[in-house]
């Protein structure tokens, strides 16, 4: 029987699939505990939209993800701080810094997407890289100068 699927299912498919089971199984299991429907008729007709649909807009995403990509690699962040002896800074640059002066430059992006494993605490020229999507992670050059 042609089932699909209404929830993540383990070892059988995600929400959204179709799948093709015993009988029993569906009607037994799946069905009742409303984690799938019968592919027949409208159902099936309305999967095939949805389909379409989330291809769409995934492919929308990963349009938009280029876009920003391709922003964030072509950016360099100046970031003015006071300095100490022996080129120590007062404090760090971290994660929040880099997503705040990413923002005040339009380009929103998630402090957690930025790959910083430790902050920022000297003088220099750093490459950080940032997730947008799965596969595409672009670097951003960050200067770190003393201010005044």
């Amino acid at each position: 029987m042609k089932v699909i699927l209404t929830k993540d299912v383990d070892k059988l498919g995600k929400s959204g699939d179709m799948k093709t089971v015993a009988d029993g199984f569906a009607t037994n299991y799946l069905i009742p505990n409303k984690l799938a429907v019968t592919a027949a008729g409208g159902a099936y007709r309305a999967w095939q939209h949805d389909v379409a649909s989330r291809e769409d807009k995934r492919q929308r995403e990963r349009d938009e993800a280029e876009v920003t990509a391709n922003r964030i690699s072509s950016t360099t962040l100046t970031m003015g701080v006071k300095v100490g002896e022996g080129g120590k800074l007062y404090g760090s640059i971290t994660s929040k810094d880099i997503a705040d002066a990413l923002g005040r430059r339009g380009i929103t992006v998630d402090r957690h997407k930025i790959d910083l494993e430790d902050p920022l605490k000297s003088l220099g020229t750093y490459k950080v890289a940032i997730k947008v999507i799965a596969g595409m992670t672009p670097e951003v050059t960050i200067v770190v100068e003393p201010k005044g």
